[in-house]
């Protein structure tokens, strides 16, 4: 836990004086991206300058005190327009959670109508974003959360995890949960930062954007799906670079789980959210590129250090499961969506039961091992398949953790 102090220094709380009060604040948290930053701010110029040219608009660049040279970058773009852009470092837990929160503390001062979120290593971002991501939360809707075009493996932790989960507990069928470019209305932003959660630290790092979709969700706010096309960013191997990514995002979405038990317990079936844009049919470039077998192997690997651990907490039919993958040789290596879905759900109820921070630590690490085995069979599955029909695939699996919702209410 950590205490819930603002985000906010002196130096930005000036610069917030100084403007006094604008209609939208558009919050881009930024960290050691000097190479897309100034694209990126001056598509959303362009995008408030474009869609919104009667109102008063602010662009508050929050950054994590890069080492690159990121807001030297950024202080000397030359901004063409009326918007006030706000350079300034964020005070507290290095992580987006912090940036954003201070984004969140800035359009508070501010006064402001809606908030959009943007993330600074973006090469795929249009002025049209802008109005797609504001106009709906100018009009009263909670929350904005994009459909993009990604590539084929891009989004793991989102496909695999955040997606099903999300849209099974809600009844909402939100597909990018955590897709991190949100357009915000100032009552849902009031109702974040009310939130207790802000004392976990996970929520501070890359666990914020779950938490945001799930209190909306969970709070009734309106939700609405944006088409914004491509999203093209700095992709992360699943082995390698998304270890503290999963334990943060699904650490903080089962803490959501928890806190918002009452929400999810009385929501049945699932239903399509409204959409706003036109859906953009665009020639995907090449596949993310993947390894299954340096997924199988990671996951064999981690699966027997891990073997006392799910014997105490899956059932004899879920581990007789994943005890076959363990031989590298079978072929093909299958990881069923149904017991993908027992599994998680079983975890969900184990983290729920567990007080300990160490234990729910070690309860998150197993589960990112039994993952990397499911992105191993999805791997198998779908290699020889277009972008098309491996979408379909992940809708499919999100139906099957839909279906199995009566298990986790029965297990948890």
């Amino acid at each position: 836990m950590e205490e819930d102090d603002s985000a906010l220094s002196s130096h930005a709380l000036s610069h917030l004086q100084n403007v006094g009060e604008a209609d939208i604040l558009v919050g881009i948290p930024c960290y050691n991206n000097v190479l897309t930053a100034s694209y990126v701010i001056s598509q959303v110029v362009k995008g408030l300058d474009t869609y919104f040219p009667g109102m008063r608009s602010v662009i508050f660049v929050s950054d994590g005190n890069s080492a690159d040279g990121t807001l030297t970058a950024v202080r000397t773009v030359h901004l063409p327009s009326e918007v006030n852009l706000i350079p300034a470092v964020y005070l507290g837990i290095s992580g987006k959670g912090s940036a954003v929160k201070a984004v969140f503390e800035a359009a508070k001062c501010l006064n402001v109508k809606a908030v959009a979120l943007v993330d600074s290593d973006l090469r795929s971002i249009t002025p049209e974003w802008m109005n797609l991501l504001v106009t709906p939360a100018l009009s009263g809707t909670g929350l904005v959360v994009p459909l993009y075009n990604r590539r084929k493996y891009d989004g793991t932790i989102t496909n695999q995890l955040c997606y099903p989960v999300t849209a099974s507990l809600y009844g909402k069928n939100v597909r990018q949960p955590i897709g991190g470019d949100f357009g915000l209305s100032i009552e849902l932003v009031e109702s974040l930062l009310e939130s207790s959660m802000w004392r976990i630290r996970d929520v501070r790092m890359f666990g914020v954007d779950i938490f945001e979709t799930h209190t909306a969700l969970a709070e009734m706010f309106e939700v609405k799906q944006a088409f914004l096309g491509i999203k093209e960013h700095e992709p992360k191997d699943p082995v390698s670079h998304l270890g503290s990514m999963f334990r943060e995002v699904v650490g903080t979405m089962f803490t959501c789980i928890e806190k918002y038990e009452t929400a999810w317990k009385e929501t049945h079936g699932i239903s399509d959210v409204d959409q706003v844009g036109e859906e953009k049919h665009v020639n995907m470039q090449k596949p993310l590129p993947i390894d299954p077998q340096s997924l199988m192997t990671a996951y064999a690997k981690g699966f027997d250090t891990y073997l006392p651990l799910y014997k105490y907490v899956l059932s004899h039919d879920v581990l007789s499961e994943f005890e076959k993958l363990r031989n590298l040789e079978k072929t093909p290596f299958s990881f069923p969506p149904e017991a993908w879905a027992k599994s998680v759900y079983t975890f969900i109820a184990k983290f729920h039961r567990t007080v300990v921070p160490s234990e729910r630590g070690g309860l998150l690490e197993a589960l990112r091992i039994l993952w990397l085995g499911r992105l191993a069979s999805f791997a198998e599955e779908t290699l020889e398949l277009n972008p098309e029909k491996t979408e379909e695939k992940i809708v499919e699996q999100a139906r099957t953790f839909v279906a199995l919702k009566p298990f986790l209410l029965d297990v948890y």
